[in-house]
């Protein structure tokens, strides 16, 4: 079997994860003992024996929704977002006091299925009439940082739970200006391969949060868990990919 939370596995955080994951497999009574960490996050959320995983709520309403089932929602108390849900912060070197300043401009995403690194913030300006010119992709949501911060690119829109844990983490993104917030939408859901009890699993996680250490919760910024209807997953719009968007 695998399980695997990569989602928000930075570095200083894995052997808090791990605790987590631990009190969670001694609930399920099942499961490996560790956390399967790989670059091929695709292979382990299709795996037919993935019996916990966290994925994207993009790559879950485009490509996930039929090979896996739902499990439950981690709630992280994001400002402005109702429990289980987030949003994304865009973030700019630059003092911009208008958003239309965005427009014809470059943005730095993560990747083309990241709900909160390219769909949500898309989305969010289309609704302002605000398209970039071109876009740099980036591997990951720090790395759209870094491209802003040295002018490689002229925004970028982060995931706000990643944005805080990044703050915590480090003083290097102090120069960033947060421009704005986009709509909430659901939060990255946790998922299982279709063969397990999805309401089996929620409940042993629900179990071992109630007897994870405060302080462990304190440092993945952890307030809960909640079940969200996946219709509000399948309803977010998925906006056009930066392949077809900028050829």
């Amino acid at each position: 079997m695998i399980a695997t939370l990569p989602m928000y596995d930075f570095a200083h955080l894995r052997n808090t994860t791990d605790r987590f994951w631990r009190l969670i497999q001694t609930e399920l009574k099942m499961g490996p003992t560790h956390l399967t960490r790989q670059d091929d996050l695709w292979s382990m959320w299709t795996s037919p024996d993935l019996v916990l995983g966290q994925t994207c709520g993009m790559p879950f309403r485009t490509r996930l929704r039929d090979q896996v089932k739902y499990v439950i929602t981690p709630d992280f108390g994001l400002k402005g977002c109702p429990p289980g849900f987030y949003n994304s912060v865009l973030l700019s070197r630059e003092n911009i006091t208008d958003l239309a300043q965005l427009d014809g401009k470059t943005i730095a995403y993560n990747e083309s299925l990241s709900q909160s690194g390219w769909a949500a913030p898309i989305s969010f300006l289309s609704k302002h009439a605000i398209a970039p010119k071109a876009a740099v992709k980036t591997g990951a949501h720090i790395n759209s940082m870094r491209a802003v911060l040295s002018g490689t690119a002229d925004f970028c829109g982060v995931d706000a739970q990643t944005f805080a844990l990044i703050c915590n983490m480090t003083d290097d993104f102090n120069d960033l200006r947060i421009l704005a917030h986009t709509e909430p939408t659901p939060g990255l859901p946790y998922v299982c391969a279709l063969r397990f009890d999805p309401k089996g699993v929620a409940d042993a996680v629900l179990r071992a949060y109630e007897t994870l250490d405060g302080a462990d919760k304190s440092s993945l910024r952890l307030k809960g868990f909640v079940h969200i209807d996946t219709a509000h997953y399948f309803l977010v719009p998925s906006p056009t990919s930066p392949d077809k968007m900028f050829d």
